[in-house]
Order: C-alpha cells, then structure tokens, then sequence
C-alpha cells in the first residue's frame, strides 16, 4: 500500500512548510496564544447567527485564524494516524497534578493527564474531512449574511476543535 502524504497546510500561515507536528505547535503558539484562539473560534461561531460580519474591516485576519486552525486539525489528526512515530510524551500520573491544575476548560481529567485520548476520542466520532469542512462552514457563515443559519452539525465540531486546541497546547507545554 502507497503512503499518503498529508500536509498540514502550515505554509499558508508560516511561509513555509512544515512536516512534524509537535514543530508546527511550536511555530504556531510563538503566533497565537491558545485563549486568543479560542476566543476567534467563539466569535466565528457567533457570527454565524448574526447579519453582521465578523472582522469586516480586517477579513485577512478570519483567514488567518481559519488556517491556524485548519493546521491543528490537520496536526492532531497525522499524530492520531501515526502513533507510534508521534506519540512521544507520556501521560501524567493522577498523583501528580491536583484536580485543581486540571481545568482547562473543554477537557476531561482523564484527557488533561493524556492529551492523545482527545484525538482519538474527536477522531472515532468524525473524520478529519467533516471537521474541516464544519470549520470552513463555520467561517463561510461568519463572513456572509445568510438567511439560514448553518447546519447544527457544526456545533459539534466547534466543541472538537475546541478541544483539539487544548489538546496540542498540552502536549506542546509538555515537549518544551
């Protein structure tokens, strides 16, 4: 069987490409802060029911955020489909994070202590296409005045990705 190459689009935001995921992390949180990204996340996703545009006056900076995002999809899922080339860091033991420090938001404890258990979680339920086609609808509607907001599919991929975004945060503070 031939191997499939998949790119994690990271030249459209870095200028160049980038084949290692955990390297991709790295480049992509000197450029954005994981709560910042979320916080675009949210406003896309609240666009999407409103009629006006979201940052109609700096649109480059939605397709900005669209590819920042795309990448992480992109990089969780090579790490999900290559596991034991990339699954390098070892899950945190119970006894050494108090659940207090376990917070993040979006995540389980059981996914804090092992950021690899949120892509394969994300990944069992939808496919790496669904969540990217859900993004670019997400951003199409928060671009656009639609009449009809869009499917409630996308509701589910927002939690994903939100997910996908503390997920690499973790294992990204853990390879530093």
């Amino acid at each position: 069987m031939k191997k499939v190459k998949f790119s994690l689009e990271a030249h459209i935001w870095y200028g160049e490409p980038i084949k290692n995921p955990y390297y991709m992390f790295y480049c992509l949180f000197d450029v954005v802060h994981p709560p910042e990204l979320k916080l675009h996340l949210s406003e896309l996703m609240n666009h999407t029911h409103k009629s006006e545009i979201y940052l109609q006056k700096t649109p480059h900076i939605v397709f900005l955020i669209y590819s920042l995002l795309r990448s992480i999809i992109r990089s969780s899922y090579k790490i999900l489909s290559n596991s034991k080339k990339y699954y390098s860091i070892n899950p945190i033991d119970k006894s050494e994070v108090s659940k207090l420090m376990t917070f993040l938001g979006a995540l389980s404890q059981e996914e804090y202590l092992n950021p690899y258990l949120v892509f394969e979680n994300i990944f069992e339920k939808q496919s790496v296409v669904k969540l990217e086609t859900d993004l670019f609808e997400i951003t199409q509607f928060a671009l656009g005045d639609f009449i009809e907001p869009p499917s409630i599919e996308v509701n589910t991929s927002f939690i994903s990705i939100n997910r996908l975004i503390e997920a690499c945060w973790l294992l990204y503070q853990r390879d530093e």
